[in-house]
């Protein structure tokens, strides 16, 4: 297991980048909010490339961040480590915003007949989850091409950020640590505050992670494929709902 400071390191790490996504991601909603109604193309022309300029820069502070990040944990665990910053793709930035900007207005406007409050608020609140995954794709990404691209960072293991984790990610994180130089892909999604933490030589799964992957093979027993993931996904509801009794 990492080292406590470099536990707490991560943690700090996961707090600083997700304040800044998310007061960004949330500047973008209270902009759809205002969003001309009646020429919503027009409307999204006119300031898609203020939009995509904060979320380009904004990524690009957090890779950047991303790098002291590494360079730090590394070295708290007696490594040097020249970590490899991923510069932000503007094509897919601009994709991923326009598809849950005005692409889901229309798509909502013409589900519910045209009613227009609502499907403000749908875009609004799309446009919010994909800024904040967007933004959190610098550190994301900087540390899987860094894992994929220097010996010194022999593996990652998923964490979970603050607030309530969902099934998808539980099971992510139960799966335990990835060493293999081809898996240097990080599953995520909208308003998902998981993170990676580096990993310099194999160890031993940590009590938390131990105990998911436990409740993985309790809850899946004689499931596979979609299966088993439905299976996960009850059992997760059942465990959330006593927790809230």
């Amino acid at each position: 297991m990492p080292s406590p400071e470099a536990t707490r390191l991560t943690l700090e790490f996961q707090r600083q980048v997700q304040r800044a996504a998310e007061l960004i991601a949330r500047r973008l909603r209270v902009t759809a909010m205002r969003a001309d109604v009646t020429d919503i193309d027009g409307w999204w022309e006119r300031i898609s490339p203020q939009v995509q300029e904060e979320i380009l820069t904004g990524q690009s502070a957090l890779a950047r961040l991303a790098r002291g990040y590494l360079q730090q944990h590394a070295a708290l665990e007696g490594v040097r480590l020249a970590p490899v910053v991923v510069q932000p793709n503007p094509e897919q930035i601009a994709t991923s915003l326009r598809v849950t900007g005005p692409v889901a207005f229309k798509t909502h406007m013409a589900a519910s007949g045209g009613e227009e409050a609502a499907s403000v608020r749908i875009m609004s609140s799309q446009l919010q989850g994909s800024a904040q995954r967007l933004l959190l794709d610098g550190p994301r990404e900087t540390t899987m091409r860094t894992f994929a691209e220097r010996d010194e960072m022999v593996g990652w293991r998923r964490v979970r950020g603050g607030g309530d984790t969902c099934p998808f990610c539980t099971m992510l994180i139960g799966r335990g640590a990835v060493y293999s130089k081809q898996s240097a892909k990080f599953q995520t999604h909208d308003r998902c505050a998981c993170s990676a933490e580096p990993l310099y030589r194999r160890e031993p799964e940590p009590p938390e992670v131990q105990k998911l992957a436990r409740q993985w093979r309790e809850a899946t027993a004689g499931t596979t494929g979609a299966a088993s993931v439905r299976a996960w996904q009850a059992y997760s509801r059942g465990q959330a709902a006593q927790a809230a009794t």
